[in-house]
């Protein structure tokens, strides 16, 4: 059987995704994307292409999703298979192909790890002091930032890659202690510390929002992105004020707690009024640093109203 390509996002349902079709001899070549990209179209894709968690392509073979949003967007395609019920991309394609009688050999629990991170479906100790599949889950996601910090042997879409062969046959203590993933735990924990005091010395509290100003630092250290809302679990939204390379503009991120879910705000079109976007519960815009504090203050006053 001709094996097909797949195109899916640089994270631990990736990861899933592509273990799950290597274990049905389906796919050979990976390439990594953003949905954006996908969308904006510089990665050409063809009837020899199977996408996970990425925006409908009418060109692929097949298409697994998982939101709500796409299939509200592209209704009932043939060649998309998409269930909004699902907690992960990878829940779909497993379900797709017969659950546990189609994959016999695979770890069930690999199945619940990915469907708790790709709902982010975790604890306050989970964050604070990850383990096994969660530890994994968190050095391999490029938004944790250990590439900014580490000169490593291999990138992290090979190592992603590489985990999608590791994690269908080992346990997540064998994991770890493969050179490339445990070069990366190490330097994850010695980040964690610093982070923490980082994110302490740079909080405070406005309402049920946490604000982080980074803006002024050199260094930012690098950490799970769930950590604040561990820290500050009586807040159920987050505001970063980061600094840009061009040290003129500042990047605002906006997040929901996965602690406290009680917030009711829609992040992305709030950014939206600022140049920026996201979506329900996450957004960006990038503002002078000048403009900085008064839309900082727009934000809180529009989040106190809400």
């Amino acid at each position: 059987m001709s094996k097909f390509r797949l195109i899916t996002r640089p994270d631990f349902d990736g990861v899933v995704s592509g273990a799950l079709l290597q274990e049905r001899e389906m796919i050979g070549d990976v390439v990594f994307a953003e949905p954006n990209e996908m969308q904006a179209g510089p990665i050409p894709v063809s009837d020899n292409d199977i996408t996970a968690n990425l925006p409908y392509n009418e060109d692929v073979r097949l298409c697994f999703d998982h939101h709500l949003s796409e299939s509200e967007r592209v209704g009932e395609r043939d060649n998309l298979v998409i269930d909004t019920d699902a907690p992960s991309a990878a829940r779909v394609i497993f379900d797709h192909f017969g659950g546990k009688e189609g994959f016999p050999l695979f770890p069930i629990e690999l199945m619940s790890a990915v469907d708790k991170a790709d709902s982010a479906d975790y604890s306050e100790e989970e964050i604070l002091a990850p383990a096994d599949w969660t530890l994994i889950n968190f050095v391999a996601d490029p938004r944790t930032g250990l590439s900014r910090f580490g000169h490593f042997d291999i990138t992290n879409d090979q190592l992603m890659i590489d985990l999608m062969t590791y994690c269908r046959r080992h346990e997540p203590a064998e994991i770890l202690e493969i050179p490339d993933v445990e070069e990366r735990v190490h330097l994850f924990l010695e980040h964690g510390e610093y982070a923490e005091l980082q994110i302490r010395k740079n909080a405070r509290v406005e309402g049920s929002t946490i604000i982080v100003y980074h803006r002024d630092e050199e260094t930012i250290y690098a950490c799970n992105r769930f950590m604040v809302y561990a820290l500050y679990p009586q807040c159920n939204l987050s505001i970063h004020v980061n600094p840009m390379e061009d040290k003129e503009r500042v990047e605002i991120a906006m997040g929901k707690s996965i602690i406290d879910r009680s917030s009711t705000v829609n992040v992305g079109s709030l950014m939206l009024k600022y140049g920026g976007g996201g979506h329900q519960a996450v957004g960006t815009c990038r503002v002078s640093r000048d403009e900085a504090d008064t839309v900082l203050s727009e934000l809180i006053a529009h989040i106190g109203a809400a």
